[in-house]
């Protein structure tokens, strides 16, 4: 068997999680599974507020969904996403929120806990505004032309986008993407944080998701 050529044995008749093939760690013969494997290439699923990113290669993606509502006032970590390793990321947040006083917007920052070299992130979300920017978040536009997507942006690691001046309605939800790129020379944590306008209470919203990819 030691002598039989891979071309010869018998073939699989599909790829299992238990299935174990033979690998070369820095010149000593070891063993790992497909599910290995598929842990290392991705995607990685994160259910909830904090996990493990993926600590593969250039091209592995996490994907994390918040689970449950968080109800912040003052500044908090609505999202942590732990361990990533030195490169070159694209982040991409879909925030859904509401807040408790048409007059109360929202801030968010995103930051990383270990050494940035480059950040860029940018906040766009959909306002009141038809002719003009109003930093008025609807989460219902039924105008005939649209209303305007306002954005804000920041190069600084934790720079602050916003807060907005306030909601159409607090019974609907405000739909927010931020994103950006993040070189990072350390490993460390990628949080997102929320506050509400003047310490308001504004609320992150369950189905909140992270598409975090690896660049290089």
């Amino acid at each position: 068997m030691a002598d039989t050529k891979i071309s010869a044995l018998t073939a699989a008749t599909a790829a299992a999680a238990a299935n174990e093939l033979a690998i070369n760690e820095a010149g000593t013969s070891k063993k790992l599974t497909v599910a290995q494997i598929a842990t290392f290439v991705g995607p990685t699923v994160i259910s909830g507020a904090t996990g493990a990113a993926n600590q593969g290669g250039a091209g592995t993606v996490t994907i994390q969904l918040l689970t449950a509502d968080n109800a912040v006032t003052t500044v908090e970590t609505i999202m942590s996403t732990t361990g990533l390793v030195v490169g070159t990321y694209l982040f991409e947040y879909f925030i859904v929120w509401r807040s408790g006083t048409t007059t109360v917007g929202a801030s968010f920052a995103v930051d990383y806990t270990g050494t940035v070299t480059r950040v860029r992130a940018t906040r766009h979300y959909q306002t009141t505004g038809a002719a003009a920017a109003t930093g008025v978040s609807d989460g219902t536009s039924a105008v005939l032309t649209g209303t305007l997507v306002e954005h804000m942006s920041t190069v600084t690691d934790n720079g602050a986008l916003g807060p907005n001046t306030g909601v159409a309605s607090i019974t609907e939800d405000q739909f927010d993407h931020v994103r950006g790129i993040i070189v990072v020379s350390t490993s460390a944590n990628l949080n997102l944080s929320m506050t509400g306008e003047g310490n308001g209470a504004v609320t992150a919203k369950a189905d909140s998701m992270l598409i975090l990819t690896r660049l290089a």
